[in-house]
């Protein structure tokens, strides 16, 4: 069965059409008597919506209301986990100071770095360390963004990516397993470049392949996203016995163990070379700004032998009208959907990087449209 657009949220928005989902999210922050949202919004109505709620754009803050939470449709079977991704809003400020310059900041000084966070508690004494990036990579590359924008997106992609990851999961649960039964038993160092939501979280909260203690780094240039990760985090136990670290700024440590969400690009990782154990890059290579320099920047964190694995959606390889289509798509894809490009061969890419073993493998998932191409694996430094 087709599934409908609004299940894949801003990354399928095509013309002028924009996603139900951020709207349903966003919608309790203009007024109460606002109507409800039809399915099939144009981007001018967006763009009045967005100035209206500019107006006040620092008084306005997200408030949740019930009746507009997606329909959980759980699924039966081993592999199901339909709650994935439907997040209650959480209640921040729309127009926050962006975190840019708190991390650095906070890198300078030889602190954590993470948000607002000052110092790292003593138990987690093992946690990588975040190295400041060349500030000429920093400007070229940490391009200013829209925080109405960010927030629209995040929440959207917070509420309806679940159908997508659902048929992704039997093979994403297969590659993590390979992955995290590679990483180091204690003081596992792993990166997730683009964590966004954290859709992962789910793999290394279960599976008996993750190691007993991790230090977790997210990191995402869109800073809205921080809150949805951690309420993913929470939600699937990532951190066993955590009480609540629903705050994404503070670093949260529990048995040995860390998760921190942190502001950047992946042409600028904040991090010394060889130093993480694993990285991470699921539906983010498709929108970055230079693919080829985030993988090198990959590679030199990764430590000798350490572990990339990646999930992308590609340029069709077994359909040449599809690829036609997704061509002549990109640039309003680019446009509308956060720099999300539909016709990238990142499977040549990975391969062009010179991994030691690049592990790409081609596939296609089904009823996605134009996501159905992907490149998938576990590629070894």
């Amino acid at each position: 069965m087709v599934q409908q657009a609004s299940m894949l949220t801003m990354l399928i928005v095509l013309g002028s059409t924009l996603s139900i989902d951020a709207f349903q999210c966003l919608s309790s922050s203009a007024t109460a008597s606002a109507p409800m949202w039809s399915k099939d919004i144009s981007f001018r109505s967006f763009s009045k919506f967005r100035s209206q709620a500019t107006a006040s754009a620092h008084s306005i803050t997200m408030k949740h209301d019930p009746n507009l939470e997606p329909s959980q449709g759980t699924r039966g079977g081993q592999d199901s986990w339909a709650e994935l991704g439907y997040q209650k809003p959480p209640r921040r400020t729309l127009f926050s100071k962006n975190r840019r310059d708190v991390v650095l900041s906070g890198l300078l000084l030889g602190v954590c770095g993470c948000s607002a966070c000052v110092s790292a508690p003593s138990s987690a004494d093992a946690m990588v360390q975040l190295k400041p990036p060349p500030e000429q990579l920093l400007q070229t590359y940490d391009l200013p963004r829209d925080g109405f924008l960010d927030a629209a997106f995040a929440c959207g992609m917070s509420t309806g990516m679940a159908d997508y990851e659902r048929a992704a999961y039997p093979k994403k649960k297969e590659l993590f397993k390979q992955f995290l039964a590679a990483m180091p038993r204690k003081d596992a160092a792993i990166v997730e470049v683009g964590m966004g939501s954290f859709p992962n979280a789910p793999f290394f909260g279960a599976l008996k392949e993750a190691p007993s203690q991790m230090d977790i780094v997210g990191v995402d240039p869109n800073d809205k996203m921080a809150s949805y990760a951690q309420k993913n985090a929470r939600r699937y136990k990532v951190l066993k016995g955590a009480k609540d670290y629903s705050d994404p700024t503070v670093t949260v440590v529990e048995n040995g163990s860390s998760l921190r969400i942190v502001h950047g690009v992946s042409e600028a990782l904040p991090f010394a070379d060889n130093s993480v154990d694993g990285v991470v890059c699921s539906l983010t290579l498709c929108s970055v700004v230079d693919q080829a320099r985030s993988l090198q920047e990959i590679k030199r964190v990764l430590k000798p032998g350490g572990k990339f694995l990646f999930w992308e959606h590609v340029l069709s390889e077994t359909d040449e009208d599809l690829a036609r289509q997704q061509i002549a798509l990109t640039p309003n894809q680019v446009k509308r959907a956060d720099g999300c490009r539909l016709d990238r061969r990142t499977g040549l890419a990975i391969k062009q990087a010179a991994f030691a073993r690049d592990g790409v493998e081609y596939l296609e998932l089904k009823d996605f449209g134009f996501l159905n191409p992907t490149v998938a694996g576990v590629a070894t430094a």
